[in-house]
């Protein structure tokens, strides 16, 4: 359900259907893994078997000479990127070093899966033993493959040549440090002492993964003229472009990349994998050239994992409920290069709460394992594990109700974030007001055959602004097509073809969207960061305008009247005339009339909106079985300020998608790493996703608190749902058998190991 709209809107906030949903359901809809052109060979990659170690040597004269070869390519077939080469991503740029490196090991492996050559050849038989005849010699060295391996004292370090950055002059930095960041107001550790109560949790999290159905895929092929074509299942096509040109070397003008549809990403398709091996090989051997990874080597060390993370959190306040302090050490693994920023994650931790001190120290540790990549809201619900836990206990201890203590102290409008900015526009106590008011918390828990509990988490997401761009075309019959620059991940074509219907005053059926390549549509940045409704809708909506701007010049000569005095509604031009009466004429009458003075093309750039942040809260019912430790989830509601809903279905199903992923690495999922980095469950059948027999019906509550500056008010969505999920589970857990579970997934083993041990936890 929905708050009611300020704004009447005929098409925004309606719950229609995706424009592309026939397609989709029958098959028509092409993905990477679908295409095939003329001639195409099979690309496959030799991944190193060590968690670190050193290339002493590769030989690939055997692979060569197999018949059916028709490339071979290993890091000496790409050029040296230098770490600190900054390429254009988002406000801050990233660097093309760790991209490079995750497409091909040079000199050195750092986890098990880095890719050290690949081939191409004319099917996966001969692709695979062509893989078995190189030759590779290592001088393998010690791996770390957790926290605690590589900040022990005398571990092996595994880029000596890294200067770690954040800590004070002389001080003793333990290994293996990517960096430390510090988020500070105030004397928190005197705040703590001088506290009515306070709440302690130390929390682990383990390496989960984002679970998307299709695998990193992509088709490439090069012509004699040393154009490069490459067909990618990626969250941005100008993203891969830019990456892509840099570790080949190329000239983007050279490159063009064709986003197809995508099965999946959820923040572990931003990075490029495949792209530049298959360009490469495509280049050499003349030939069209497909790559798909298996589920296992996705799983074993073909992409990037969300971080595992160790996080203790301390929190205090007056006899009242007041806060007066929040205190953190997150610490998170950031896999084999450095780099991973902590101080998003640190501000999903604190941000819903008003505190008159913190302290909040962050560290990445580089362990042999894949480099991290994101997952919906990094870092959020590692940090919101531990956070909202503290909160909890801390609330316990008072005394008070766990909405009345997160209505005593959430953050409002103007008070001051981790960060010290100001809050923009924010509807968090509306928010609890309407969870303390809902039947999922009003209403009593029923009892069961085991114990019962019930849970509340608050969530945060900064998101995002970045820049999208779309032009706008009307045709010869007043029918509009817009063209965008971001590949559509969660239904983009429909949500934005409502924007443009609504802003031409016309009918969804009357609205072309498509995904533009590199060389059709303007620069857009990737889909990350809860951005794409928000700016490419501000595109849209900047589009829309420039084209009525030019229309109405037309229609003003057509119906003989100063241009000032046309209006436009709906479909229909009018000026004003004597008596009451009107001139008027049709959109597509003024194009059928007007066609021959030229196309009508809208173009439309949004960069550094206003942030529109994400906040919601969650609540969960639990039943524990204390035999077995089995959690069963019997209730899910989630609240979310969207600002203001495009499409109310399409919403939803962010919100819910995300608290399913969240139920799964809260309860199930983990990738299990031995001490060497190799990893042991690489299988969907041991790496556990929820299915439907898992997971509850969730039911979504929608508030809109619009944001100002912001087309139609718009925030975020499909980020914040995941980031109080495992929080929200941990508390009901705790409700409903008086222990604490603070290892994640809270798997049946670790709910029994904390009943055992509940004499030495809170109960």
């Amino acid at each position: 359900m929905s708050d009611q709209a300020v704004i009447p809107l005929r098409v925004v906030g309606q719950r229609l259907p995706r424009v592309d949903a026939g397609e989709r359901v029958t098959g028509r809809a092409i993905y990477p893994a679908d295409l095939v052109r003329p001639g195409t060979l099979v690309g496959s990659i030799k991944r190193s078997p060590h968690g670190h170690a050193v290339i002493k040597s590769v030989d690939t004269t055997k692979a060569l000479a197999l018949k059916g070869v028709k490339a071979v390519v290993t890091g000496a077939d790409f050029p040296e990127i230098v770490p600190g080469t900054i390429i254009p991503f988002g406000e801050t740029g990233a660097d093309l070093w760790v991209s490079a490196l995750i497409v091909m090991a040079r000199g050195k492996v750092l986890w098990v899966g880095q890719p050290v050559a690949a081939v191409a050849a004319v099917d996966e038989h001969v692709a695979a033993e062509a893989l078995s005849l190189i030759e590779i010699t290592y001088d393998v060295l010690p791996a770390v493959a957790s926290i605690e391996a590589a900040m022990a004292k005398g571990a092996c370090v595994l880029h000596p040549q890294h200067t770690t950055k954040g800590f004070e002059p002389g001080a003793a930095i333990p290994p293996n440090i990517g960096s430390r960041t510090l988020l500070e107001r105030g004397d928190a550790e005197l705040a703590l002492t001088q506290s009515a109560a306070t709440a302690s949790i130390a929390v682990k999290v383990y390496t989960g993964h984002q679970g998307y159905i299709e695998p990193h895929a992509c088709v490439a092929e090069a012509d004699p003229q040393g154009n490069v074509t490459l067909w990618a299942s990626s969250q941005g096509a100008h993203q891969t472009e830019i990456q892509t040109a840099g570790i080949l070397g190329l000239p983007q003008s050279k490159l063009k990349v064709v986003p197809l549809e995508l099965g999946g990403g959820f923040g572990g398709k931003i990075t490029v994998h495949l792209e530049p091996v298959a360009a490469r090989l495509a280049q050499i051997s003349g030939r069209p050239v497909k790559m798909v990874m298996s589920r296992a080597e996705i799983l074993a060390g073909g992409s990037g994992p969300p971080a595992a993370a160790q996080v203790s959190v301390e929190v205090g306040a007056e006899a009242d409920g007041r806060l007066k302090a929040i205190a953190g050490r997150y610490v998170f693994d950031t896999g084999g290069i450095p780099g991973t920023p902590t101080t998003l994650l640190m501000q999903a931790s604190a941000a819903c709460y008003q505190t008159e001190t913190l302290r909040l120290e962050g560290m990445d540790v580089v362990t042999s394992k894949p480099r991290t990549e994101a997952y919906r809201g990094p870092g959020g619900i590692q940090a919101a594990f531990a956070v909202e836990q503290a909160m909890d206990e801390l609330a316990i201890k008072l005394g008070m109700d766990a909405v009345a203590f997160r209505q005593r102290n959430a953050a409002v409008t103007g008070s001051l974030m981790p960060a010290g900015t100001p809050f923009p526009s924010i509807g968090l106590t509306t928010i609890l007001e309407r969870v303390a008011a809902h039947a999922s918390w009003r209403d009593p828990l029923p009892p069961g055959k085991h114990p019962r509990g019930r849970g509340l988490a608050l969530g945060y997401w900064r998101g995002t602004s970045m820049t999208s761009a779309a032009q706008l075309t009307v045709a010869g019959d007043g029918r509009v097509m817009v063209t965008m620059g971001t590949v559509d991940i969660s239904g983009t074509r429909t949500t934005m073809a409502q924007v443009a219907a609504e802003e031409m005053g016309l009918s969804i059926d009357d609205v072309h969207v498509a995904t533009g390549d590199t060389k059709s549509s303007a620069y857009s940045d990737a889909a990350a960061g809860s951005r794409v409704g928000r700016t490419m809708a501000a595109a849209v909506v900047d589009a829309c305008r420039d084209a009525l701007g030019q229309l109405k010049g037309r229609a003003a000569e057509r119906l003989q009247a100063p241009e000032v005095d046309v209006t436009y509604d709906r479909g229909v031009f009018r000026a004003g005339g004597n008596g009451g009466t009107a001139a008027s004429i049709t959109l597509g009458e003024l194009m059928r009339q007007t066609l021959t003075d030229g196309a009508i093309i809208g173009r439309g750039v949004s960069t550094k909106l206003p942030f529109g942040v994400e906040v919601g809260a969650h609540v969960v019912d639990v039943e524990v079985d204390p035999e077995t430790g089995q959690v069963t989830v019997l209730r899910y509601t989630a609240f979310q300020d969207v600002g203001r809903a495009l499409n109310p279905t399409a919403v939803e199903g962010q919100m819910q998608g995300s608290v399913v992923q969240g139920l799964g690495w809260a309860l199930t999922e983990a990738i299990d790493y031995d001490a060497d980095g190799k990893v042991r469950n690489a299988s969907l059948l041991d790496f556990r996703l929820p299915t439907a027999l898992d997971v509850p019906p969730i039911d979504c509550v929608i508030i809109e608190t619009p944001v100002p500056g912001v087309p139609y008010g718009l925030r975020g969505v499909g980020e914040m749902p995941i980031v109080p999920v495992a929080g929200a589970v941990a508390n009901a857990v705790r409700r409903a058998i008086g222990v604490r579970v603070t290892n994640m997934p809270m798997t049946p083993e670790r709910v029994l190991a904390a009943l055992k041990n509940k004499a030495g936890n809170p109960a």
